[in-house]
């Protein structure tokens, strides 16, 4: 509408003032002209009307009755509260039309409002709610897919490599204790895998080494190695170290000897931790070199190159080792040692 045209309109709906001989304003409708008109106020718009022809002789009409309007105001804000809460739970959780679908405001004037204080904070402390829920259900997914998937690598390896049932059980519990401390988070989920089941081994006794383990879960060993610092330091775990003799069975079996060469070999790892022939040396090479000293000895030998294949060392490790022990055989070698087997001779012995 032009401005000239709402002006005239304006000027037509105005009610008329007449002023008698008595001084007192009396009021006339514009349109019927009707002296002293019966008068409606109609409180829902704030419009004084005429009850003749009904039309509109005065605006923005304040009302004297404020119990009535502070108790339609309550109820309007009641049933707003009961429609935020309601669009909140039809809503979808990521729309964005939650916020802007939050219902006219109440004003004089019909038009729109900013949301209340009152409104602002329930729909706050709906969508942190929300919010909340939401992560917190998504953190729950995430911990039973990654405990899903490491409990079958776990079973899985404890099974090509023959480890016992209670293996399979305190690797599962100590990656329970980094999924629920979070201790995951930046590292490498195959490297914790692999290094809780090296730990469970060294915590039951039953240890394999690190090549053994990189073989089997194809994960670095520099990884697993620094991944079980981390996890030893934040988890207080307690892990036995691993010495030779821990491997001497296995290592003996897995080269199909005979029990002679196997006591042999038990012996020959203790007298040369009492005289520290072998001083400095990991406990793998310790394991080696025995091994290939008493198979010679009691006539089941074994090559240098099979023998670092089991144990996990180079073929020049086990040599170098076997050279120290062959320079101490006259001292390590009692005759305890050679009557294991009735074969066993210092003479089988190969010089390096």
């Amino acid at each position: 509408m032009a401005p000239t045209e709402l002006a005239t309109s304006q000027a037509v709906l105005a009610p008329v003032y007449s002023k008698p001989a008595s001084a007192e304003r009396t009021v006339i409708c514009p349109d019927c002209r009707g002296m002293a008109p019966k008068l409606i106020h109609d409180f829902a718009s704030g419009d004084l009307l005429c009850g003749g022809c009904n039309t509109a002789v005065g605006d923005r009409l304040i009302g004297s009755h404020s119990a009535w309007r502070s108790a339609m105001k309550h109820s309007r804000q009641a049933e707003e509260d009961a429609r935020i809460l309601m669009s909140l739970q039809t809503a979808s959780p990521r729309s964005d039309d939650t916020i802007s679908s939050f219902g006219r405001g109440d004003g004089d004037s019909g038009g729109s409002s900013p949301v209340s204080l009152e409104k602002g904070a329930i729909l706050s402390r709906a969508l942190r709610s929300r919010t909340h829920d939401r992560v917190a259900a998504q953190r729950h997914e995430r911990q039973e897919r990654n405990l899903m998937r490491a409990f079958g690598e776990i079973s899985a390896a404890c099974t090509t490599m023959d480890l016992p049932p209670v293996i399979n059980s305190t690797a599962r519990d100590l990656f329970k204790r980094v999924e629920a401390e979070n201790l995951h988070r930046g590292k490498n989920i195959d490297a914790i895998i692999a290094t809780c089941i090296f730990l469970a081994c060294r915590q039951k006794s039953l240890p394999r080494t690190f090549k053994e383990i990189c073989a089997l879960t194809k994960v670095p060993r520099k990884d697993i190695g620094r991944t079980f610092k981390f996890l030893k330091e934040k988890l207080g775990a307690e892990a036995s170290p691993m010495s030779s003799d821990d491997l001497m069975t296995r290592f003996c079996a897995n080269l199909s000897l005979l029990s002679s060469a196997q006591e042999c070999a038990v012996m020959l790892n203790q007298m040369a931790k009492q005289r520290d022939t072998l001083a400095g040396k990991s406990p793998v090479s310790i394991a080696g070199a025995c091994i290939y000293m008493a198979s010679h000895l009691v006539g089941q030998p074994r090559d240098a190159k099979v023998i670092s294949h089991v144990a996990g060392v180079s073929e020049v490790t086990i040599k170098n080792s076997y050279k120290l022990l062959f320079a101490d055989r006259y001292q390590l070698v009692s005759d305890a040692i050679l009557g294991t087997s009735p074969m066993a001779s210092l003479e089988y012995l190969p010089v390096p």
